[in-house]
């Protein structure tokens, strides 16, 4: 007996292994999603996402960059040497405009290590061998204007605004003034600065949100066209990744109008926000970073001068948990706005599941009764006809499925993906058949004694005792339909009709680059696989070890 103990444990270790690595990727995946850019493309790996925590203060500085290990392990060795030397360079090279507001004791190690990173890669391996001071002057040799300003673009976080433009029904474009115009933005509410940046044409936003009260701020800009003719204004705005939500209010011939969505602060790149009016334009162009803006149900005090317009920005301060959370839904976010037909996807998915399930438990059903507990002559031989059939490839019968298919009127329609099923599938009439010849036969011969036809006892003996099998059938017939992409490529031409798989080959034909993104859609995908099987796992396991047993 207690040679059995070790032996138990090695087996449990053994599972418990293989659970963690066939799990692996479904976890990688996971993770990846929830990652920003910066993260994914680092060597050795993250694996861990970066919590964004709680921002109070902006601008700030912050890296998210993972040092490469050679970098890394030399930075520990001269930091205390070199930090100085790189944090006057890098004043020097940066200029006091882009420093100021900012706390020079937290800046100072951030940006020493940026630049040590950004002029290490260019740095030749045999210079790597040196020490002190001849080190430092190979280093400081390949740092100058442009890298240095790269490094800080990588590090800095601010909120900063542009000159807003407005596009009118026409779809044409008009500035609202000149640069001088953003002087036109003042404070309202909570503590914010505003510190105008000439070098980049932009005005700063300096908040303390450390009271938890909102910050907000408004401008009032002359109106370029009529206000019957507004469609929509653009603001260019650099944001701060700080996850706080950002609330608009856009005002214009006595109404206010207010976002449909929510919107984070989540970038950290120039970006361009495009907020228009539902009521002019009701296309969703929310993946071109358009967002429609609705009557708002608050309007009272509205702004009403006519010729003019007046934005409205907020700052609503997000908790540790929130941005938390919007970090790591914000690559589903995203990928669920960049798929115009995403419903029609899901739906075209759950369609054929349905259809496919149902098909092959009544085909697959019926004939492997036919097989296993009716007698009629050449049962035999058609029953090896049927397992021949599956010796031959799917390549093989392919062109002339598809002919077939096409003679009928049934290509470009979902009729090619799930009529098929109704003709039943060998591979499934041979599990069946094997479990129902494990039921004993009294059972058979009691319903007949009670009145039962053969079509009686399929039903009402047959079925509820092979439920087990059914269920291994249905989940089999769900992940082969759920991720069959083989069959919507060749049969299917129309968007519209696309289930999720070749929905996500095409989603990554546009958006192959941002791997969050695609992870996130993937993951999406492959959620209800994983669901189903965990929740059937108890049929699923019963009917594939009772197939085979002899009654």
């Amino acid at each position: 007996m207690k040679a059995l103990v070790p032996a138990r444990l090695a087996i449990h270790a053994a599972l418990v292994l293989g659970c963690l690595l066939f799990s692996f990727p479904f976890v990688w995946l996971l993770s990846t999603s929830f990652k920003y850019d910066e993260e994914i493309f680092v060597y050795p790996p993250k694996w861990v996402p970066a919590a964004p925590g709680v921002r109070t203060h902006s601008p700030y500085v912050h890296s998210e960059e993972q040092l490469p290990a050679e970098i890394g392990q030399r930075w520990v060795q001269v930091r205390g040497e070199l930090e100085p030397v790189l944090w006057e360079r890098g004043r020097e090279l940066l200029g006091e405009e882009r420093l100021e507001g900012l706390d020079p004791a937290q800046v100072r190690p951030v940006l020493a290590e940026a630049l040590f990173a950004a002029a290490g890669r260019r740095v030749a391996r045999q210079d790597w061998q040196l020490e002190g001071a001849a080190f430092a002057s190979a280093l400081l040799d390949r740092l100058d204007g442009p890298i240095a300003l790269a490094a800080w673009e990588g590090i800095y976080r601010g909120v900063a605004l542009r000159l807003p433009t407005v596009r009118d029904t026409d779809l044409e474009d008009r500035p609202v003034g000149q640069t001088a115009a953003l002087a036109a933005w003042q404070p309202v509410s909570g503590q914010v600065q505003l510190r105008p940046a000439p070098a980049e044409r932009s005005l700063r936003l300096e908040y303390d949100l450390s009271g938890g009260v909102p910050v907000m701020l408004e401008g009032v800009f002359p109106l370029p066209v009529p206000e019957e003719r507004f469609l929509s204004l653009t603001l260019p705005m650099r944001q701060d990744r700080s996850w706080h939500r950002l609330e608009v209010q856009l005002e214009l011939g006595g109404k206010r109008y207010g976002l449909r969505d929510e919107l984070y602060l989540g970038q950290r790149r120039w970006q361009e926000l495009t907020f228009k009016l539902e009521e002019q334009d009701a296309r969703d162009e929310r993946e071109l970073g358009v967002w429609p803006l609705v009557l708002a149900a608050d309007q009272q005090g509205v702004f009403d001068q006519p010729g003019q317009v007046r934005l409205r920005l907020g700052i609503e301060p997000a908790s540790a948990m929130q941005a938390l959370w919007r970090k790591y839904t914000s690559s589903y976010r995203q990928a669920y706005l960049a798929t115009p037909l995403r419903w029609n996807y899901v739906f075209n998915s759950a369609y054929l599941v349905v259809l496919g399930i149902a098909g092959q438990l009544l085909s697959c059903s019926l004939v492997a009764y036919a097989f296993a507990r009716l007698r009629w002559p050449g049962r035999e031989a058609l029953f090896g006809v049927l397992l021949a059939t599956m010796m031959l490839p799917g390549q093989v019968t392919m062109i002339p499925v598809f002919l077939i298919f096409k003679n009928l009127g049934w290509y470009n329609t979902l009729k090619t993906l799930w009529v098929p099923s109704f003709f039943g599938s060998a591979f499934f009439i041979f599990m069946l058949r094997q479990f129902m010849r494990a039921i004993p036969n009294d059972l058979e011969d009691a319903a007949r004694i009670d009145g039962c036809g053969p079509f009686g006892i399929y039903w009402r003996i047959i079925l509820p005792l092979i439920k087990p099998a059914l269920a291994a059938v249905a989940i089999f017939t769900f992940m082969g339909t759920w991720n069959d992409f083989m069959g919507p490529l060749i049969y299917l031409n129309d968007q519209r009709l696309y289930p999720l798989a070749l929905g996500l080959f095409d989603f990554r034909s546009q958006h192959g680059g941002e791997f969050g993104m695609l992870m996130a859609a993937s993951t999406l995908m492959t959620l209800p696989v994983i669901g189903v099987f965990f929740l059937a796992q108890k049929y699923f396991i019963q009917g594939v070890t009772l197939t085979g047993m002899k009654g």
